[in-house]
């Protein structure tokens, strides 16, 4: 477990809806990164009136006819970021350690809503962890993006950490404590 932090300053600047709102795009972002086809994914987006949460950059994605191989895995790697935001708003116990990727088959078969389900319950169930919590694995992620960014220039990253992981945890934390849009993000250490 990681150690909470009792400061009395609130990491997160996003609703717990928002933050629910954000998972389901990123599902989805994830999802055409696997190849599934984006035109029912958009309709559902739309119906569901979240098409306007989706980032520039995801649209672009998403409406893209062919996009390039680099672009399909950045999309796949969302799942990381979407992963740390389940956990910010309880819908997975823990994050552990960045040394294996999430849980796809439970990530699709039991969190996320089904394309064409309603996103309602989701969204309303949704409730951000204390904000000591929150900062606890804002600054453990911070930290460790540090030290593995250090280990690099002299070759001594741990072997089994997953530097994608890492990269979409900080990401993730550092929108749900910013004011930016998501495009927008810094993950400066």
């Amino acid at each position: 477990d990681v150690p909470t932090i009792e400061r009395c300053d609130e990491l997160s600047q996003r609703s717990a809806q928002d933050v629910a709102s954000r998972a389901i795009v990123l599902h989805c972002v994830a999802a055409v990164g696997y190849g599934v086809d984006p035109r029912p994914i958009m309709t559902w987006l739309e119906d569901q009136s979240l098409w306007q949460t989706i980032s520039p950059h995801e649209r672009g994605f998403l409406c893209s006819e062919n996009p390039s191989d680099a672009e399909r895995s950045d999309a796949r790697w969302r799942q990381e970021a979407l992963w740390a935001l389940l956990w910010s708003i309880n819908k997975i116990e823990s994050l552990g350690l960045p040394t294996s990727t999430c849980d796809t088959g439970r990530l699709v078969d039991d969190i996320m809503p089904a394309l064409g389900e309603s996103v309602d319950s989701f969204i309303t169930s949704a409730a951000l962890r204390p904000s000591s919590q929150l900062l606890g694995e804002d600054d453990r992620i911070y930290n460790l993006h540090c030290y593995v960014r250090q280990a690099f220039r002299v070759d001594a990253v741990p072997e089994d950490l997953i530097y994608g992981v890492l990269f979409q945890r900080h990401y993730a934390f550092e929108w749900l404590g910013g004011d930016v849009d998501w495009d927008n993000v810094s993950t400066d250490t």
